[in-house]
């Protein structure tokens, strides 16, 4: 079988490597689709560290292949997939008290994280889930990154017809997007970049703004009758995005900040805003087992279509082409696509 190997930031080696057997309680899955994420763009191009070297690749899909025979979970040959391939411990302090995605030992070995770069996959039944046959590998690879928005989400605690800022109209500013209209939320994106803030229009944002000429403070208490934006989520690294977000948020309001900082950042904050408006500031990391599986029913279910952050689709053999465009700054969701030759 053909793999990526990331054996130092900028380079990629494809290999070909016997196909592995599952054991009896394991499951072996043909890897069909995997996104280049913000993770593997930062390991690509040294922004972040792990041992290597190692596979990249965890929004993943695929289909079964073989069944460890004492799998009991209801599995059959052929069955399409989408997979978690961040592996939790289950047995660490995080784990125990139900936040896996805390997990403290998630990133310790880095032969058993991650893998998508490769055909094929030996996986644990529980970091499957089945998906309807009518769901393309492509919209199934979304299933991760939309768990970790839909966690995000849970994290502020929005509820229906409140008003959300969501700071940053990338990809998972956009998925934070479809999630929260499924939720039946007003939703206002700030974003400099016109064709992005072209795309949040288009995919349903009720308010989209450039904060490069609108106060984002003054809009939301326009369009709130004074009130202010009762959530927000920044999905946005710059360091200017927090700031002008507080100063948007009604009294008793929520922000959680989603993005993940290539750098130590300091912003300035004036402690008495969050002080006298009881402000809530949050972070979330990734998401846990309830969140994929309610990602799978919401793209089961067609609630949320996935297909316009399809940007580009690429193969093994232009790979490292693939990874200069997710890293251009113009593209949204890069899909290696196993078949492609």
């Amino acid at each position: 079988m053909k793999v990526a190997i990331l054996t130092a930031p900028g380079t990629l080696s494809i290999e070909e490597r016997p196909t592995p057997e599952p054991n009896e309680n394991e499951v072996l899955v043909k890897v069909e689709a995997c996104g280049i994420c913000t993770l593997e763009q930062r390991l690509f191009s040294g922004k972040m560290s792990l041992p290597l070297p190692l596979v990249p690749g965890h929004e993943a899909s695929g289909r079964i292949e073989a069944i460890g025979s004492k799998v009991v979970e209801d599995l059959s040959i052929g069955q399409r997939v989408a997979l978690d391939l961040v592996e939790r411990c289950g047995e660490c302090y995080y784990c125990r008290i139900g936040k896996s995605n805390l997990c403290l030992n998630r990133y310790k070995d880095a032969t058993r994280m991650l893998g998508g770069f490769s055909e094929y996959i030996v996986v644990r039944p529980n970091q499957i889930f089945p998906v309807p046959d009518s769901m393309s590998y492509e919209t199934a690879s979304f299933a991760e990154p939309l768990a970790c928005c839909i966690h995000s989400l849970k994290r502020l605690k929005v509820a229906m017809t409140e008003d959300l800022l969501i700071v940053g109209a990338g990809t998972m500013g956009l998925l934070h997007l479809m999630a929260a209209r499924s939720m039946g939320l007003r939703i206002t994106v700030s974003e400099p970049n016109p064709a992005r803030r072209h795309m949040a229009a288009a995919l349903g944002a009720d308010f989209v703004v450039d904060p490069t000429v609108t106060d984002i403070a003054d809009f939301g208490h326009e369009i709130t009758d004074g009130i202010g934006f009762s959530s927000c989520v920044v999905t946005s690294p710059a360091p200017s995005a927090l700031e002008p977000a507080i100063l948007a948020m009604a009294k008793a309001a929520r922000i959680n900040i989603y993005t993940a900082y290539e750098d130590v950042m300091h912003i300035p904050l004036d402690l008495n805003t969050i002080h006298r408006n009881e402000l809530l500031i949050t972070g979330t990391e990734g998401r846990v087992q309830e969140d994929f599986f309610q990602a799978v029913r919401l793209l089961s279910f067609r609630k949320i279509d996935v297909n316009p952050l399809v940007s580009a689709r690429t193969s093994f053999s232009r790979l490292e082409e693939g990874f200069r465009t997710a890293l251009s700054g113009d593209a949204y969701r890069v899909l290696l696509m196993h078949s492609l030759p």
